[in-house]
């Protein structure tokens, strides 16, 4: 790997276009201070490392003080075997848009983007690791003394690569912050592209919803309508129907009425003839009595029953004061055979009290007891008795309301027989008064049947008369008869009809009705609905295409995925580095301890020849005058501020050689060798010579040459 030309324009102190060719040994470019020595560093690394689209301002820094385009680089350059040519413009403004990046490989150009990705596949060292190792910079060596070796030491004992892997692993850490920061500002990105995807999604969505809905509505809307219009006809034709059905059946019940009307007149003339023929024939004799008959009749009766009642008082009063007389005969008898049964006891006792003269003195006793009892009973008189002459006039009344009685009957129609003078008064009075009585209720029931023919003859007229102010029954008949037309004719318009052989009832009517009413409310909430989504349709927000957005997004993605996979990278890297520091450090020491013994001799004009590293890596140098190995630190009074830049040199010798490997980069020296004396300066310009045999050695220096052949020379 070597560089073979670089040309500049516009860059740093080089306005004008400037080329330089390279061997592929020691090249040494020669110049005062503030010549142009360090520009051709910062030119070569920039031609090597910086995009030309960078908005830094270290790249605009060195565009040229007032030039018009911008700087322009151009490097040529060998690598594994292939030719490279490298172009790089960085215009003034506007870098992003304007700038140039274009790559040629072999036969292959590129430009841009696909430049840059080329490049880095190709080229694969980092910067860093560049700077660390084969780029030797004299403001390094200074702050090394200034800070004493233990900087040297401490980096020779942290990276297995180079003296500055901190400050390698700490650019890949800046690096990775920065990455960080613009994953999580892509993130934020993303997710805000997510959510105008996602609002443009639900936009699109529910646009397409409403779209779909109103589709349906119309759809539904469509066939709710014929369907409405179906059940509306067939409902208009029930309605039909059942109008002719509810004439029909006013009209049956109007001919129902007027003929319950002409049959209720024709009962009731019907029954008034009869009535008249039951009175004609029936109660034809009692018809031809006066009105008041039936209350003589009873006046009659009722003074018959008081004398008949007044005649049985009489009776048995009469009957009591004959058993008063028979009592009163009776007494008078007893007493009469007392006194003779007295006497005769008193007789027959003198004969006994010379036989027996108990039984004499009883019979005494006896005899004169029987006579006290008839003196000593007395009874009341006889009384006047005046009841026969009240119970004679009592028979002639009784017998003369008989007579009024029979009489009256009689024109009635029911006579009764005249008792005999000579008969068993007492036991005929009581069957011809149960005659009486049979034929007085017989009549009374003639009577009251009679006053209610007459009464039920009176109503019917009245009712006839009733129904005749109603309705004539002429009139009423030519209206029958009109009726009887008018259902025939519906009979046989309704028989014709298809629902009504369908049996279509007034419940399947009224379903229907609902049914109507309930489309039609559906109709009217589908209405609505359609004109809710309509709104809801123009209300919707313009919403970007969602094809854009996904667009955006996906490209989001792919650059955070990008900047993901980077992050990855470098944290892969800075493993990769802490590892293989790791796993350097254990043979390190034994690969590094001879380079720098190789190099120690030749710059210390064989003063120092031997070096060690212990297990910290710290760099030990043998002095020959105190017969020690001591330690290379700053403050040691062995040690001078040239031989501490003579060991340091040494060691970054060593390091490039011992890590380079098959790999060798060209080495960038930037003045060195400062404080070297003019000897030592000889030597390690004579070691530069023999590094250049196998590595390519750019020199950049202000001092002088010494006599010799010294490579290819550059002065500025």
């Amino acid at each position: 790997m070597r560089f073979i030309r670089l040309a500049l324009e516009g860059y740093g102190r080089f306005r004008e276009r400037r080329e330089f060719e390279f061997d592929a040994g020691l090249n040494c470019i020669l110049g005062a201070n503030e010549s142009g020595k360090s520009t051709l560093l910062a030119a070569l690394l920039d031609a090597l490392y910086t995009l030309p689209t960078s908005t830094a301002q270290s790249a605009r820094e060195r565009i040229h003080w007032g030039h018009p385009h911008g700087w322009k680089l151009e490097l040529e350059l060998e690598l594994r075997g292939e030719r490279v040519l490298l172009r790089k413009f960085h215009p003034v403004d506007d870098p992003r848009k304007r700038a140039e990046f274009l790559l040629q490989v072999g036969e292959e150009t590129l430009s841009g983007d696909a430049a840059r990705a080329r490049w880095e596949q190709l080229w694969r060292i980092p910067q860093e690791v560049y700077l660390a190792t084969a780029c030797v910079r004299q403001r390094e060596l200074t702050q090394i003394a200034s800070r004493n070796l233990k900087s040297l030491q401490q980096q020779l004992r942290e990276s297995a690569v180079n003296a500055d892997l901190n400050r390698i692993l700490n650019m890949l850490q800046q690096e990775r912050r920065r990455l960080r920061t613009q994953i999580e500002m892509q993130q934020r990105a993303v997710q805000a592209i997510e959510a105008r995807l996602q609002a443009a999604q639900n936009a699109a969505r529910r646009r397409r919803e409403l779209r779909e809905q109103l589709y349906k509505i119309e759809a539904e809307t469509a066939t709710l309508s014929s369907q409405i219009e179906q059940d509306e006809q067939l409902l208009q034709r029930g309605r039909a129907l059942a109008e002719q059905q509810n004439r029909l059946e006013r009209l049956r019940r109007e001919a129902d009425a007027n003929q319950r009307h002409l049959d209720q007149l024709e009962q009731l003339e019907r029954r008034a003839r009869e009535l008249e023929n039951e009175l004609e024939t029936r109660f034809s004799t009692l018809g031809l009595l006066p009105s008041d008959f039936k209350d003589r009749l009873d006046a009659a009766y009722l003074r018959y029953q008081d004398a008949a009642r007044r005649l049985r008082i009489l009776a048995e009063q009469a009957r009591r004061e004959r058993g008063v007389q028979q009592q009163v005969r009776g007494r008078a008898q007893a007493r009469l055979g007392f006194a003779v049964m007295g006497v005769a006891l008193l007789i027959a006792s003198v004969p006994l009290w010379g036989v027996a003269p108990v039984l004499g003195g009883v019979a005494l006793a006896l005899g004169l007891t029987a006579l006290g009892v008839a003196l000593l009973w007395r009874g009341r008189g006889v009384p006047h008795t005046p009841a026969e002459p009240s119970l004679q006039h009592a028979r002639q009344e009784a017998q003369a309301h008989w007579q009024t009685l029979s009489t009256l009957l009689q024109a009635a129609g029911y006579p009764l027989e005249t008792p005999t003078q000579n008969g068993a008064t007492g036991e005929y009075g009581v069957q011809a008064a149960l005659r009486l009585q049979q034929a007085i209720q017989q009549f009374s029931e003639q009577w009251n049947a009679l006053q209610a023919r007459r009464a039920e003859i009176e109503r019917t007229r009245h009712q006839i008369e009733a129904l005749h102010a109603v309705q004539d029954p002429k009139a009423l008949r030519e209206r029958q008869r009109e009726l009887a037309v008018e259902i025939l004719g519906l009979q046989e318009q309704i028989q014709r009809d298809p629902l009504a052989r369908e049996g279509l009832a007034a419940e399947m009517l009224l379903r229907l009705e609902n049914k109507v009413t309930r489309e039609r409310q559906q109709l009217s909430d589908l209405q609505e609905e359609r004109l809710r989504c309509e709104g809801a349709l123009r209300s919707l927000p313009d919403a970007e295409p969602v094809d854009a957005v996904e667009l955006e997004h996906a490209r989001a993605l792919q650059r955070l995925e990008q900047l993901l996979y980077r992050a990855r990278l470098l944290e892969t890297t800075e493993q990769l580095l802490s590892e293989a520091n790791a796993r350097y450090l254990g043979d390190l020491s034994a690969r590094l301890k001879p380079r720098i013994e190789q190099h120690l001799p030749a710059l210390t004009l064989g003063r120092y020849t031997q070096a060690d590293l212990d297990e910290t890596l710290s760099l030990q140098v043998h002095h020959p005058e105190r017969g020690e190995v001591l330690p290379v630190e700053d403050g040691q009074p062995a040690w001078s501020a040239s031989v501490l830049d003579q060991l340091f040199f040494a060691c970054r010798l060593g390091l490039t050689d011992a890590l380079a490997d098959d790999l060798r980069l060209p080495l960038l020296l930037d003045d060195p060798f400062v404080h070297f004396d003019a000897e030592r300066y000889r030597a390690a310009l004579e070691l530069l010579t023999r590094v250049a045999q196998q590595t390519q050695v750019i020199l950049f220096t202000c001092r002088a040459l010494p006599d010799g052949d010294w490579g290819k020379v550059h002065r500025l």
